[in-house]
């Protein structure tokens, strides 16, 4: 027994440790030269007897050597941002639910896709057409819109769902929906993530203006609806907000 405890918890610890990593390797390279040459320049300033503004330089560079050097960002993580998975300006958003219901279930629920604007927010239709293929509608601030189309990558039934756009989407995005049973038997543990990848340009201003919008902290919400609705089965009430 006191071997398993332990190798749980060194699972655990790894598991931990991997979650931590969630700045790219571009922005850990810049992080390591910019943290290094203000902390020179932290060491120049005490030199010249601004001890203030060369402590700060120091502190700032060691934050900066301690992202590079890790890979782990505290505002990343409190934002729900990564950056290890996504390419160029794409932002990964990753957020997790527990749901009293079988994965099966909650599975089921999900692969009806025009189930996903009942709980997600910024989603005004999803519609199916065909038996991978899928028309999304997103709605965002003062009543802005935008449209894709989109594939099923995976389907793994009672397990989990991934899906990218397709064709000239406004917003290229992908994202992998997970099913998985909760620890003590307390249902399903739903992992979603999502990447997206803001257009740039004038033409794309509708489209940024949404992608700006879906968020970590929207994410967590729709997800809180979802869980709702299926253990309770009631909707979520709120109006969308322009």
């Amino acid at each position: 027994m006191e071997t398993s405890a332990t190798e749980q918890s060194r699972a655990y610890r790894g598991q931990s440790r991997q979650k931590r990593v969630n700045v790219g390797p571009g922005e850990r390279k810049a992080s390591m030269a910019g943290g290094a040459a203000l902390a020179l320049s932290g060491l120049w300033s005490i030199g010249r007897r601004n001890y203030l503004s060369g402590l700060a330089m120091i502190a700032s560079g060691g934050m900066l050597l301690y992202r590079g050097q890790t890979g782990h960002c505290g505002m990343y993580e409190a934002m729900g941002v990564d950056t290890v998975h996504t390419q160029g300006s794409g932002l990964r958003i990753e957020k997790v639910v527990t749901i009293g219901l079988p994965p099966h279930q909650v599975y089921e629920f999900w692969r009806h896709l025009d189930n996903l604007p009942r709980f997600m927010k910024h989603l005004e239709s999803v519609q199916v057409t065909g038996e991978r293929t899928s028309h999304w509608k997103a709605v965002g601030p003062g009543g802005l819109s935008t449209e894709w189309d989109a594939e099923m990558m995976e389907d793994t039934p009672g397990q989990q769902i991934s899906w990218h756009s397709v064709g000239s989407a406004d917003i290229p995005n992908k994202g992998t929906v997970e099913f998985k049973e909760a620890p003590g038997n307390r249902g399903t543990e739903v992992r979603v993530s999502i990447d997206y990848y803001p257009p740039g340009g004038t033409a794309g201003r509708a489209a940024m203006k949404i992608a700006h919008g879906l968020n970590a902290q929207q994410l967590e919400e729709d997800l809180k609806r979802l869980k709702q609705i299926l253990e309770v089965g009631e909707e979520t009430t709120a109006r969308r907000t322009a």
